[in-house]
């Protein structure tokens, strides 16, 4: 039954995989394209600093691309389901908590085809520069995160896209809504007491969320190809 799963879930995601894994393979040789010296030939070497200045323009791609992988893959997932009403899901000899397991790994298992472009992508732009002394290359480093991020992405957007539209925007909608209307509360309520003028909330649980202990620090952490 997983295969069977897998195989639909692989239907349904297959130009978007196949996208995906096109530009996780091709966004770290693009990134370190023009920096440092081809091997082999012979130039004055460029300075670290420099170097990692160039390459760090790139940086943001890396999680947007991890994230618009999982998404992808997360709305694909329940695509056929909703076509059919869940028809199809409650015909199985198997409980909705087995199928959705099952559905989940199958998507799990997709994801790991754009990490494995994005390890020899990274490996291929790593071989292709002579470094400066002092700086090394993480390419096993940055597919891991890549992954992590990948599958973090695509089990946030897997649980958002197993209820209704109307289920996802309304849960989308609260958080904006959090947002915007958090920041207008926290304006007024600085008129009153002093601790909303040294402290933003909604500031301070984005915060608390992206960077670590967070669950999405992952996606704000260092993704550099390059470093010291």
């Amino acid at each position: 039954m997983f295969k069977s799963m897998l195989f639909l879930h692989w239907k349904q995601a297959r130009p978007g995989l196949a996208l995906a894994i096109v530009a996780s393979f091709a966004l770290p040789i693009i990134a370190v394209e023009g920096l440092g010296r081809p091997v082999g030939r012979n130039a004055a070497s460029v300075d670290a600093y420099r170097f990692i200045a160039a390459f760090d323009s790139w940086l943001p791609l890396f999680p947007l691309l991890a994230l618009g992988v999982g998404v992808v893959l997360a709305l694909s997932a329940w695509n056929w389901d909703h076509q059919l009403k869940h028809v199809y899901a409650l015909s199985l000899p198997m409980t909705r908590w087995e199928y959705t397991l099952k559905k989940l790994l199958a998507g799990v298992t997709l994801c790991a085809a754009p990490a494995a472009a994005m390890w020899v992508g990274a490996h291929l732009a790593a071989a292709s520069i002579d470094l400066p002394t002092g700086l090394k290359a993480y390419p096993n480093e940055l597919s891991i995160r890549f992954l992590l991020a990948t599958l973090i992405s695509y089990s946030v957007w897997f649980a958002l896209a197993a209820g209704t539209i109307r289920t996802t925007a309304w849960v989308v909608g609260s958080c904006l809504g959090f947002m915007f209307f958090g920041l207008i509360a926290n304006d007024v309520l600085s008129t009153y007491f002093v601790y909303f003028e040294q402290v933003v909330v909604v500031e301070e649980i984005i915060n608390w969320l992206m960077h670590a202990p967070g669950p999405f620090e992952v996606f704000t952490g260092n993704w550099s190809l390059i470093d010291v």
